[in-house]
Formats: C-alpha cells, sequence, structure tokens
C-alpha cells in the first residue's frame, strides 16, 4: 500500500511541474545583424550598441529599435497586449536588460541615435556614475518613462515627431 501512495505522490509532483514549467512562456532579447535589422518605426539600419532595444511579442516576433524612444513610439501606438517582454542595454556593457528592471538616465544634452536623450543601466550605480561624468542627467524609472514626454531633443528625429 505504501509503494502505490509513493508512486502516486510521485506522479503527482511530477505532472504539477510539467503544468507549472508549460503555464510560464520565457523571453529572451535576439541580437541585433547590423547591417540588416531595421528600426521598427524609422527604418533605419540599427547598430548592436548601447542605444538598441527590442520588444519580443507574445508569440515570440522580435520587434528591433534603434533608440529607446522609438520602442515607446511603438508602444504608445500599438499598446502592450501583444508584448512578452521588452529589453534594453546596459550603457556601459551592453547587455539585454528588462526595461522595466532598468534605471534610466535623461537630459536633453544626451545624444542618442534619434535624439530622445535617454540611456539604461543594469544599477542605479553606474546611472550615477554617468550623471557625475556628463555633469547633466535626471534618473528615471520604468514606470516613469510611461508618462515621459517623448518629444526629441537637440533637433534630431523623425518628422512630425
Amino acid at each position: 500500500m505504501k509503494k502505490y501512495l509513493l508512486t502516486y505522490f510521485l506522479a503527482g509532483v511530477l505532472i504539477l511541474g510539467v503544468l507549472a514549467a508549460c503555464g510560464k512562456t520565457e523571453y529572451k532579447a535576439v541580437a541585433i545583424n547590423e547591417g540588416v535589422d531595421k528600426c521598427e518605426i524609422c527604418q533605419m539600419l540599427i547598430k548592436d550598441d548601447q542605444y538598441a532595444t527590442q520588444i519580443i511579442l507574445k508569440d515570440q516576433k522580435p520587434l528591433k529599435f534603434d533608440d529607446l524612444g522609438d520602442l515607446y513610439v511603438w508602444l504608445n501606438k500599438n499598446g502592450r497586449d501583444n508584448v512578452g517582454a521588452a529589453f534594453v542595454r546596459d550603457y556601459y556593457s551592453k547587455e539585454w536588460i528588462n526595461l522595466d528592471q532598468a534605471v534610466y538616465v535623461y537630459d536633453k544634452a544626451i545624444k542618442t541615435p534619434m535624439s530622445f536623450g535617454v540611456v539604461s543601466f543594469a544599477k542605479e550605480a553606474d546611472a550615477d556614475k554617468f550623471i557625475k561624468e556628463a555633469g547633466a542627467g535626471a534618473k528615471m524609472t520604468a514606470k516613469e518613462l510611461d508618462s515621459h514626454d517623448w518629444a526629441h531633443t537637440m533637433g534630431g528625429g523623425h518628422g512630425g515627431m
């Protein structure tokens, strides 16, 4: 009798483990292919640099952007219902980090590909270091980016934005 109970118990644990694993979709950032990948908004080629960002849709399709501001232009137009995850690059290491976990620095004097003036960091200490070295900038959270005025700085960006 104990043998059967142990067998049923182990089978139940195995089934629960499989069901738990099936219920969660994992999204991972994909590599930037310079010379091929174009920004979803401006259609400019994307450099494999610290400004590149991306969205992975729930169907696993990646959308790539050359500037964080363009990612937000897309989000503001299309919403988040079909977004599985969004990724930004750490300014110093260029490692992909989840958009919601990054720390951001904004200043109109920061030069970014589309002149939105926002850069991202994995660590708050690195954001502080950047502000100190630049002598300007304000830290922001991902939540604050949702209400940020995504206007172009320094006269750059796309027409009509």
